[in-house]
């Protein structure tokens, strides 16, 4: 009985970390786009005197700019729309930043996005594979515990770890960034020699923000749902424990022996 619990519960998290794996598979890197909105934050998260020095500092050479980038045009319709009021400061850096980023950039080949792009190009074109080893997986569960209810039960419990699995870092960044914050002030300084790129708060905001941008609509929507469907069955276990128990104590009352009192009959002297 315990080896068949075991391989239950083994299957179980393995079943969840395949759906919570195909579900990222999801995600494909666009760097330039990746690379951008790093900036974007980096500057939304400095401190609005280092936001208001690096703007100073690009606005003052934006001439330069113009005559040294290889984005002439880019770069100068920037500076022009910024002079004339119709881009504001975020806009302004999120565009000279996103001018020198190429369209085409591609993924580095080293390190841990060369190996993430290699798992999920994997995923991507093994997907009929991935469904068939889950059927399996499914199916064989089915056939360890062998009651309907029991298996729907499980089944909304591997729900709520996917749920969990996808949704708990999320949360995690999102509570770091309300309770204690983001500060790429240090960063951000120094892109223009004036901070230290070294700054460990800075460094780890800057990692938790790039976590954050690969959570789009579709990953938050699906985690949610998994949660639904995982709390829906734990409610439906509960109702179930319950019933089971009521019905127990209905089958005790049931089959509990009566006392019957005999009467003594009086003589009659």
């Amino acid at each position: 009985m315990g080896f068949k619990n075991f391989l239950i519960w083994f299957i179980k998290n393995i079943i969840i970390l395949l759906v919570a794996t195909l579900i990222f598979s999801s995600i494909t890197l666009d760097i330039p786009s990746l690379i951008k909105g790093v900036f974007g934050d980096i500057f939304a998260y400095a401190s609005p005197e280092a936001q208001k020095q690096v703007i100073g500092e690009l606005a003052g050479t934006c001439s330069l700019l113009e005559k040294s980038s290889k984005f002439t045009a880019r770069v100068g319709a920037i500076c022009a729309d910024y002079k004339s009021g119709k881009i504001n400061d975020k806009e302004f850096f999120f565009g000279v930043v996103g001018s020198a980023v190429p369209v085409n950039a591609a993924i580095p080949q080293i390190g841990v996005l060369d190996k993430y792009n290699e798992a999920i190009n994997y995923l991507n074109k093994n997907k009929i594979l991935y469904f068939a080893v889950l059927l399996v997986l499914t199916l064989f569960l089915y056939l360890l515990i062998m009651d309907v209810n029991v298996f729907l039960i499980t089944l909304s419990q591997i729900s709520f770890g996917i749920g969990m699995i996808i949704m708990l870092p999320y949360i995690a960044i999102i509570i770091y960034r309300n309770f204690v914050g983001f500060d790429t002030t240090p960063i951000l300084g120094s892109m223009f020699g004036i901070g230290n790129i070294f700054d460990a708060k800075a460094i780890s905001s800057v990692i938790l923000l790039l976590f954050l941008r690969t959570y789009d609509s579709f990953i938050i929507t699906m985690g949610i749902v998994f949660l639904v469907i995982g709390i829906a069955g734990k409610v439906y276990g509960f109702i179930l424990k319950r019933k089971s128990k009521e019905r127990k104590i209905e089958e005790a009352k049931s089959t509990k022996p009566t006392i019957k009192t005999k009467k003594k009959k009086s003589k009659k002297t």
